[in-house]
């Protein structure tokens, strides 16, 4: 007896059949992720801290003000980070 169609969705990676509460696909591998990785964290807020005080030294020469800029870089793209890979979503096992 086949289970009802509201019980199976598909993986998104490998596109065999598994339950909807599942946090892991037992054929390929793949996890639900929520968030972003570490390494995606890192890189958005390295990002920031390089590009802002850079953009911001073409207006100001260095001063206090490239470190203010570093800071809010630094916390403007970890928010980045956290928006743009906020939602829920299936990675490939490395």
């Amino acid at each position: 007896m086949e289970p009802a169609l509201t019980a199976i969705v598909l993986c998104p990676v490998c596109r065999q059949k598994i339950r909807p509460t599942a946090e892991s696909c037992p054929h390929c591998g793949a996890a639900r992720h929520f968030g972003p990785t570490h390494i995606e964290s890192a890189v958005c807020a390295l990002a920031g801290l390089i590009i802002l005080p850079a953009l911001s030294t073409l207006i100001l020469p260095v001063s206090l003000w490239t470190i203010i800029f570093a800071g809010v870089g630094l916390a403007s793209g970890f928010l980045f980070s956290h928006n743009r890979f906020g939602g829920d979503r299936w990675l490939n096992p490395k």
